[in-house]
């Protein structure tokens, strides 16, 4: 593995890609804990004429995962979750889905419920809104068909972790953004993560943008259906918080990380990431990716490599451009490195 000395060649390449495709964010790449190379690109707010600094807070998205999964093991590691029980034994409003679902299915991407987003009609009839209001959907929702039989295969669903969510709040007797803050957020040293919501007002919160023909449009985001899956919002170190807890077991027992890190055959996804062995190596990957917002979030583990990349650029390929640069780079031309990975369906 190259270590990252002489980054002036993968400098000019980051920065000739941004500015042929218009993306704009923030990258940082950690290796050993020490952060070799960081670079922002355009702007936080182009109407405000605002820049990037670690202050800058993005929408997560589909990020946000890999945090609600470590609140519901927190759960399952006091005893108080059954990951092998259906989600109705902690939240009645699931009792209609198909009895065989566990909470497990759900992690892994294997339950096959169908989803807000993704069931036709559901979305039209039905509005997104705060936590309650999915509690009532998703009533609702288990009356229409499943995708397939949980533990069948596996497909990757939003719904799994708006589930998770709402379990939290019943176990816990604790709003979820009072959970998250309090066993999650604080203990990592996530000073500037919140769960977003309407209303919620967020210092240094960043624009999102869309391209309309050649002009970036500011759009915002968009927290429909996001409970759980795609709510939270943060900077680049409180990203990096990951990195910290995967290596040093943070926050879960020893045997539940080995279960979070190993993939499940049917959906390679590990518990609320991808886990994928590499050249020996594992990587451990996640991204989102919405309304106005790209991000990803990728560490090689035995290397302690690591890269982040946030983008208030809703479009384009840059996570996986970026980050092919990036492993070309560092670790010599591979196609079976740049694996894309199937997430973010209809946003990749």
């Amino acid at each position: 593995m190259n270590n990252g000395s002489g980054l002036q060649k993968l400098d000019e390449e980051l920065k000739a890609y941004a500015e042929k495709t218009r993306f704009m964010g923030m990258l940082r790449i950690t290796f050993r804990e020490k952060i070799i190379y960081q670079q922002s690109f355009g702007k936080a707010n182009i109407e405000k004429d605002i820049g990037f600094d670690n202050n800058s807070r993005f929408s997560f998205y589909s990020l946000s995962k890999p945090f609600c999964t470590l609140g519901i093991l927190k759960l399952y590691d006091k005893g108080l979750v059954d990951l092998d029980a259906h989600p109705s034994k902690y939240l009645p409003e699931a009792k209609g889905f198909d009895p065989r679902l566990t909470i497990r299915h759900l992690l892994l991407h294997t339950s096959g419920m169908p989803e807000f987003l993704l069931t036709e009609g559901f979305a039209e009839r039905y509005k997104s809104g705060p936590a309650k209001v999915i509690r009532e959907h998703l009533t609702y929702l288990s009356t229409y068909p499943a995708f397939f039989a949980p533990g069948e295969r596996g497909m990757y669903q939003n719904v799994n972790f708006s589930v998770c969510a709402l379990i939290i709040e019943n176990v816990s007797g604790l709003s979820y953004p009072e959970y998250m803050q309090r066993e999650v957020f604080a203990p990592l040293g996530m000073p500037a993560a919140v769960v977003d919501d309407e209303g919620v007002a967020i210092e240094n919160r960043v624009e999102g943008y869309h391209l309309d023909g050649d002009t970036l449009v500011a759009v915002g985001r968009s927290i429909n259906w996001m409970l759980g899956g795609g709510d939270l919002v943060g900077t680049l170190d409180d990203v990096y918080r990951l990195n910290i807890a995967v290596k040093n077991r943070l926050l879960l027992k020893e045997s539940t990380w080995d279960m979070v890190l190993t993939p499940s055959k049917l959906s390679g996804f590990g518990m609320g990431c991808r886990a994928i062995d590499w050249r020996g190596k594992k990587r451990v990957v996640h991204n989102g990716g919405l309304v106005g917002f790209r991000t990803l979030h990728e560490h090689i583990v035995e290397d302690d490599f690591d890269v982040i990349i946030l983008s208030n650029t809703g479009f384009g390929n840059a996570r996986d451009d970026m980050t092919t640069i990036i492993h070309n780079y560092f670790y010599g031309e591979d196609e079976k490195l740049n694996e894309k990975i199937a997430m973010d369906v209809g946003y990749i």
